[in-house]
């Protein structure tokens, strides 16, 4: 899908207001009055700066500097039309989504403005304009949205707003076009997460054997999705040890399908009393630690992209320290919230002790695991866990029981 008319229209939209919204900033930096009563110190600066972004970006929508619009000359010949990628795809798909969109909201628009109908007033002349474009202060915009974040989240995600800008007069138009592009936005990123979920299932189906299961992050996914979920389903965030004992049993358990040591037995037995011992469980500092290990998860992202675009020494060595202080930042930020709460500092830095082994290269893995350990685990095989399992606990009950006992 190569450039063209539905892909120029909404860029051009989109760098006059980034060229708008430049020059608020400016402006604001200046300390100048950005109400609608003495707009003249804003509209000039405004309009000739979105003007100017507006046309350059109108002009590379058209494909002005687009290889696949140079098909024409000397050079005809030589243009092969290639299969047209995915993410190409879905691009001009929302493109072209975008530019039906604005036509169908310009012409809503001007049967609105035309001043005799085809519309229904429903006023009496003189006492108001139905259609008028209204303004809001930006405040009672943001202040819903913020409420909505904490109320979902426990978290204060979004900075409170200075009085001076939560002032500010903003035309209910912006809020729209803000609304429209964020829904777009979010459009074509679920449509991406679901052309990629689709595209991976194929995969496997023709070649099951090459196509590898992302287990660590579908595991890290259900553990955010069901722990983030908690605040909504139990506000106090006072949950019942019961719950979620089985996240203090799991390092033992490690512990003793790696090593089968009669003490990580004896330790994951013991850790069936903690409901009786600890009744109920505080999580009120679960969202913070969450958020910070998806913003770890993120970091980890990016180093998976780079791999393959830095010099492999290069890499290691970015890698290793970056990941190493996002590592260490998140079980210091854990630890600091939780320090005067033991079962809670216990429970979120198991947490995030399994997170970071899910989200984290295996490259960064081996290089803070000692080889030794990381042998033993590797040398597990875990798809025949539970009969190799079964198999030494059976021989711990034939002849380590008995010995134990002092019977031959």
């Amino acid at each position: 899908m190569q450039p063209g008319l539905a892909r120029a229209v909404p860029l051009g939209i989109v760098g006059f207001i980034a060229g708008a919204l430049i020059a608020i900033v400016i402006r604001l930096a200046q300390g100048l009055d950005p109400n609608p009563a003495a707009p003249y110190e804003f509209v000039g600066p405004t309009m000739v700066l979105g003007a100017f972004l507006s046309a350059f970006t109108f002009v590379w929508g058209m494909g002005a500097f687009d290889p696949r619009m140079n098909v024409h000359g000397d050079h005809a010949a030589d243009h092969h039309e290639e299969p047209e990628k995915p993410a190409t795809l879905l691009g001009g798909s929302i493109w072209v989504i975008s530019f039906w969109l604005i036509i169908g909201i310009v012409t809503i628009a001007v049967f609105a403005f035309l001043p005799t109908g085809p519309t229904i007033r429903s006023v009496h002349q003189d006492d108001g304009n139905p259609s008028a474009i209204g303004f809001v202060e930006l405040g009672k915009v943001y202040v819903p949205i913020q409420e909505f974040i904490f109320t979902a989240t426990g978290l204060d995600l979004l900075p409170p707003m200075s009085e001076q800008l939560a002032a500010v007069q903003i035309s209910q138009l912006v809020v729209l076009v803000a609304f429209t592009a964020f829904t777009l936005f979010s459009l074509f990123i679920v449509a991406g997460m679901l052309a990629w979920l689709f595209g991976y299932l194929q995969r496997g189906k023709v070649n099951p054997d090459g196509t590898s299961v992302p287990w660590r992050g579908l595991i890290f996914t259900l553990i955010v999705v069901s722990l983030l979920s908690l605040p909504l389903v139990i506000p106090s965030r006072v949950i019942p040890m019961a719950l979620v004992v089985p996240l203090f049993l799991l390092p033992p358990l490690l512990m003793l399908i790696v090593y089968r040591k009669w003490y990580w037995a004896l330790l994951l037995v013991a850790g069936f009393a903690l409901p009786v011992l600890v009744p109920n469980l505080a999580l009120t500092n679960m969202p913070a630690v969450m958020f910070a290990l998806i913003g770890a998860s993120l970091v980890a992202l990016v180093f998976n992209l780079l791999k393959g675009m830095l010099p492999e020494k290069t890499w290691q060595l970015a890698m290793l320290g970056i990941l190493s202080l996002v590592t260490a930042g998140v079980l210091v930020y854990t630890v600091s919230l939780t320090r005067a709460d033991v079962w809670q500092m216990m429970f979120l830095l198991i947490m995030s002790l399994l997170s970071i082994g899910l989200i984290m290269p295996v490259d960064f893995l081996k290089g803070i695991i000692p080889n030794a350990m990381w042998q033993r685990f590797a040398a597990v095989n875990w798809l025949y866990l539970i009969p190799h399992g079964a198999g030494w606990l059976a021989n711990v009950l034939r002849n380590g029981l008995p010995s134990f006992l002092g019977q031959k």
